[in-house]
């Protein structure tokens, strides 16, 4: 084998080049990554790996097969002393232009061999690079930057086995000056790493090579004789005119098109407790909310956390799943929960399964199925069987439609040597038999807002919290970011408020006749907040998984029933919604930026409608165009501002609307308040 490609294009996708006997990466979308002998070893091969027999990579992993068919190849390498074997797949998605590469370690000796380092490397021609990376933190989700690549290396990683807390998954290369640039993609196992780092060769510019995969920092991975570890699967994308927003559709793609039929196929919308009291539960108040909620169009009616801990004292008592007995439902949620479903709509529950409070009985009967006094071992089978069983009764015990999953601590430092690889393939284990012996539960994944968002957790949960954070403009920055990694159909976003009545004033109009307010939280919390445009805050929480908490409470008829309005139109739309891909039509901003337009247009996979959102923060002109993607420039559309006010129809060519763009005209006022509006864009049948 002299070459291996993948792609159809001119300069294909990837290009492999056997350099005397050894495997290099000789293109990598429109990157001439020069597979030649001037490569320092470091910056040699496809693969790196350190065991307790040595440091193998370049030269000393020994090809021992490759083969290619349509858009897929095979490598295999051997270690000198044939103690090891590494096996690499490569499949390109010519529809998507997305690459996936799955790596898997053989120990093919007699003896158990301990693994230090097994990560997947990338190649660059010595030039001048930049990073694109994102920080992730606690209502700081998913914001990213531009940085230049100088001497050294750059490190980005997850915290302790919350894989999005610290950094996401997901960092870009761009050669400066050009339009060249990729995205590299961990589907996460545990704990994981993206490594970039230089290597100088003389004089030159230094070789750029990218290792990802796997963390290491921690890494004494014991493999048995015979054993076969699967690797965590990489994927790699080119980023069209060096833009990550431009690749973002094609990875939506990409994803949705290869979710497990086990997910729900829409999710509900859903009220939850959480922002009306917090962990104050009071029966009667919950009834009223629970006819709200039915007034609104929501289908579940989810009892968030400060139902549980039989000892009475609250946050402490995670991991002993049993009702207060003296506070919220005095042990007879049951009850309530008959009355949730004979309002006609289902009933769940916030859970926090990972941790237990050394206090618990199950972790002072059984201390040897914890890790760090807090961590449930689930390696131990008999520890695993038991959150499984636990999780079950909850689900039987309530009849449980939904089940909140949150994640609110991190694993702590892993003593197998593992980074929590074989801890969360137990854990996903678990949780895909809890869904198969339970199709109707809708699981929500929840780590204290987004610091478990990732591709991996895509194919287990049917949702997805963004952040704790809700007010709305934060709800949209940090979605902007969200989306170049991940699709938009299966993300959470709650409108959460409060009505003051008429007793704030409003210009000319004084406090008792001036019309209701409408609050929404500064943040996480109530500690702050601020007055918004309700049809504003409703827009904002469509393009997603719809849902409410708060108090509707105080909220009079006409605010309902504009409430109301935008959940019927998200059920209409939730089919398309949940299945659709997001092109962003504005450039991703930071969390602080608080001014301009966003706007994204989600469209079906067969492209043949859009659904376009835009937001108006307030300041510049009144008026916007919005150039959208993927239509058929021959074809005419009917476009509709989506209103409860209603709207005309207007009729556009697909070239008028890709050239031109969509025109949207949103008046701010005086006061510069936030605006919002929803176009469909649907192809009409009549003549052009």
């Amino acid at each position: 084998m002299s070459r291996l490609t993948l792609g159809t294009t001119i300069e294909h996708a990837v290009v492999i080049e056997n350099v005397n006997g050894r495997l290099e990466l000789g293109r990598l979308f429109g990157f001439a990554t020069a597979a030649d002998e001037g490569k320092p070893d470091r910056a040699r091969g496809l693969a790196v790996l350190c065991s307790d027999k040595g440091r193998m990579e370049g030269p000393s992993l020994v090809l021992k097969a490759s083969h290619g068919e349509a858009d897929r190849f095979g490598l295999e390498w051997e270690t000198a002393d044939r103690s090891l074997r590494l096996k690499s797949s490569w499949a390109y998605c010519p529809a998507t232009g997305v690459l996936s590469r799955k790596d898997c370690l053989i120990n093919t000796a007699d003896t158990e061999t301990v693994v230090h380092r097994c990560l997947a490397r990338f190649t660059f021609a010595p030039g001048r690079y930049e990073v694109y990376a994102q920080d992730s933190r606690w209502s700081n989700e998913n914001q990213g930057e531009w940085a230049p690549l100088r001497t050294g290396s750059m490190t980005f990683g997850g915290n302790w086995g919350r894989t999005t807390e610290g950094n996401a998954p997901y960092v870009c290369l761009r050669e400066i000056g050009t339009e060249r640039g990729v995205a590299f993609h961990v589907v996460p196992e545990g704990n994981w790493v993206i490594r970039i780092g230089t290597h100088p060769y003389g004089r030159h510019l230094p070789w750029v090579v990218v290792e990802i995969g796997l963390a290491d920092e921690d890494l004494h991975l014991r493999v048995a004789p015979g054993e076969t570890l699967e690797l965590p699967e990489i994927l790699v994308q080119e980023l069209p005119g060096g833009e990550p927003q431009r690749a973002a559709p094609r990875l939506h793609r990409y994803v949705n098109e290869r979710s497990p039929a086990s997910l729900q196929s829409a999710p509900p919308i859903v009220y939850n407790t959480w922002f009306d009291q917090f962990s104050t539960l009071d029966v009667p108040r919950l009834r009223e909310h629970l006819r709200a909620a039915k007034e609104l169009g929501c289908e579940v009616f989810v009892i968030d956390a400060g139902w549980f801990g039989a000892s009475g004292s609250g946050w402490s008592d995670r991991g002993n799943w049993q009702e207060k007995p003296d506070e919220a439902f005095c042990g007879k949620m049951t009850e309530f929960a008959d009355e949730v479903r004979s309002a006609g709509l289902g009933f769940g529950l916030w859970m926090e399964p990972e941790y237990f409070a050394p206090t618990t009985p199950v972790a002072k009967q059984h201390p040897e199925w914890f890790v760090h006094g807090h961590r449930i071992d689930l390696e131990k089978e008999d520890a695993c069987e038991y959150l499984r069983t636990e999780i079950a009764r909850l689900v039987e015990t309530y009849k449980l439609r939904w089940m909140k999953i949150d994640f609110n601590a991190h694993l702590g430092y892993d003593p197998s040597g593992a980074e929590h690889l074989r801890y969360y393939r137990q854990w996903y284990r678990l949780l895909d038999e809890v869904r198969r012996r339970h199709p109707q539960l809708c699981l929500e994944n929840c780590a204290s807002g987004g610091m478990r968002l990732d591709l991996r957790t895509f194919r287990h949960f049917d949702t997805h919290f963004l952040s704790d954070t809700v007010h709305p403009v934060d709800v949209l920055r940090i979605a902007q970011g969200m989306l170049l990694r991940f699709p938009p159909g299966r993300v959470g976003r709650w409108t959460v408020l409060r009505c003051l009545g008429s007793v704030i004033p409003q210009d000319d109009t004084p406090a008792g006749k001036a019309p209701p307010s409408v609050i929404v939280p500064g943040g996480a919390t109530w500690r702050l907040a601020e007055r918004t445009d309700l049809d504003f805050a409703l827009t904002v929480a469509v393009p997603g998984v719809m849902g409410f908490s708060g108090d509707f409470l105080g909220c009079p008829p006409v605010i309902r029933q504009r409430v109301a309005w935008y959940v019927e139109f998200a059920k209409r739309w939730r089919p398309f919604i949940t299945a659709s891909v997001a092109h962003l039509l504005t450039p991703v901003r930071p969390l602080q930026d608080r001014q301009g337009w966003i706007a994204w247009q989600l469209q079906a996979p067969d492209t043949s409608a859009s659904l376009v959102f835009v937001y108006q923060l307030g300041d510049g002109p009144d008026t916007q165009w919005f150039p959208l993607f993927g239509l058929d420039p021959g074809a005419m559309y009917a476009v509709l501002r989506e209103t409860p006010d209603g709207g005309a129809t207007e009729r556009h060519s697909g070239a008028e609307l890709m050239h031109d763009g969509l025109c949207v005209k949103l008046s701010a006022g005086f006061h510069a308040d936030h605006k919002a509006a929803i176009v469909s864009v649907q192809p009409d049948g009549r003549a052009g």
